[in-house]
């Protein structure tokens, strides 16, 4: 009997130094979202304050990366990374492998951005009777859906970055930028353009929208408890507490 209860003492301490050792290493990898705002940015800084309290909640551990925003996309419908921060409501349509979170994590509004006082624009049409140059950030999509059928390619280009959008602009070198409204803010917090105050919106590009978090198709059952938890950070006033924060930084 005694050697019995050894063999089943054995077998037990077996057990639990392989399984749960690679169950430990899968419950520790990281879950890796994705942004396009580096983590000086006001828009970074509050992105990472918001999701790090939510997945502390959620009890999983978070990693975030850094990436363009048309690779954005790539990367979480291959599966590559795990999710990212925020898309339009409409963007899961084009992105069959992404899963939306349904409680939105922020507003913006699209718009068509000018340093140049003298220039106005009552209505998106009537970019096709002008001679203006312009640029939209890559990987905004209703920017460029928006201008490509307004603008010929030859006076539309896509730049990399907001900064870039910016740059060009105050260079003078482009006429106009599209872009969301807290990109471009965003930047103007910056170091680089401190003290800007020329940059304008012409005109605003359809109507106020909100961004959810998408994830990859495999991480389904996440999203409706991450959806829960920004819900009730929401409610505790959390997530506009970091905007203020991130701004004070």
């Amino acid at each position: 009997m005694q050697n019995c209860r050894s063999c089943f003492l054995f077998a037990a301490l077996l057990l639990l130094a392989v399984l749960p050792h690679a169950l430990r290493a899968e419950s520790l990898r990281p879950f890796v979202m994705v942004t396009d705002q580096p983590e000086t940015t006001y828009e970074g800084k509050w992105q990472r304050l918001a999701y790090q309290e939510a997945f502390k909640r959620l009890g999983v551990p978070l990693e975030v990366d850094l990436m363009p925003t048309q690779r954005v996309s790539a990367m979480v419908d291959s599966g590559a990374v795990d999710g990212q921060f925020m898309r339009v409501p409409a963007y899961g349509e084009t992105h069959p492998d992404q899963v939306r979170v349904d409680e939105s994590i922020y507003e913006v509004r699209f718009a068509i951005w000018a340093s140049n006082p003298a220039l106005t624009l009552p209505r998106l049409e009537d970019l096709a009777a002008t001679n203006w140059i312009g640029v939209y950030r890559r990987g905004v999509e209703l920017c460029q859906r928006s201008l490509s059928s307004l603008v010929p390619e030859t006076r539309l280009t896509s730049i990399a970055t907001e900064y870039d959008g910016l740059r060009m602009l105050l260079s003078g070198r482009v006429d106009f930028f599209c872009e969301i409204d807290a990109a471009l803010l965003s930047a103007l917090y910056s170091p680089e353009f401190k003290g800007v105050t020329s940059v304008r919106p012409l005109l605003t590009i359809g109507d106020r929208m909100v961004l959810y978090p998408y994830l990859y198709k495999t991480h389904a059952d996440l999203a409706p408890r991450l959806a829960a938890v920004l819900k009730e950070m929401k409610a505790e006033g959390l997530l506009e507490r970091y905007r203020q924060q991130a701004r004070e930084r």
